[in-house]
């Protein structure tokens, strides 16, 4: 009978580089450590936000529907579906490249910060449980952990091209945009 083998090699690996992987205070003054992001997951997310369908149009010579890719309404739905999957893109890779290392701060100032910007109609919170606490994760690292500078790295350790990471960076706050505390 055969010895029942130990825990996979895979788990010393990940152990090692866990050690390895050494902290960073993000551009923001918050301690983190990046962590690069399954495509899989990018892959995932992004399908599902669906295309629009193809508008179709009656050919009088041709006696027959056609599909028009080029009607100005689908062309615009097609522009907004990409920002989106942009963003969600974006937002993947802030929720599961970038690992806090702190705990998030519980005295709500930065809460505050975002609830004022909500306020002015810059942001729409409505949708987020702040009580959650990965959604509350999520809203501190896009809006007040994570810089653009940080967000580039995350994405180059992630194998994502630079001309992607220049079309994502439209959709992150500008400097302008975000607070610290």
């Amino acid at each position: 009978m055969m010895a029942q083998e130990g825990k996979s090699p895979a788990v010393d690996v990940a152990k090692e580089r866990r050690d390895r992987d050494e902290a960073v205070i993000l551009s923001t003054g918050v301690r983190a450590r990046f962590v690069p992001v399954a495509s899989s997951l990018i892959t995932d997310v992004l399908s599902a936000i669906k295309d629009p369908p193809i508008p179709v149009v009656f050919i009088k010579e041709k006696e027959r529907d056609e599909e028009n890719p080029n009607d100005p309404e689908y062309l615009k739905l097609m522009r907004e579906v990409k920002e989106k999957r942009d963003k969600v893109s974006m937002d993947t890779m802030i929720l599961f490249g970038i690992e806090l290392l702190d705990e998030i701060p519980e005295d709500g100032a930065w809460i505050n910060k975002l609830r004022y910007m909500e306020k002015l109609g810059h942001l729409n919170l409505e949708s987020y449980d702040l009580t959650d606490p990965i959604e509350r994760e999520f809203l501190y690292k896009r809006y007040i952990a994570v810089s653009s500078d940080d967000l580039i790295e995350i994405l180059k350790r992630s194998g994502i091209s630079e001309d992607d990471i220049a079309q994502a960076m439209k959709t992150f706050p500008s400097p302008t945009e975000q607070s610290t505390d």
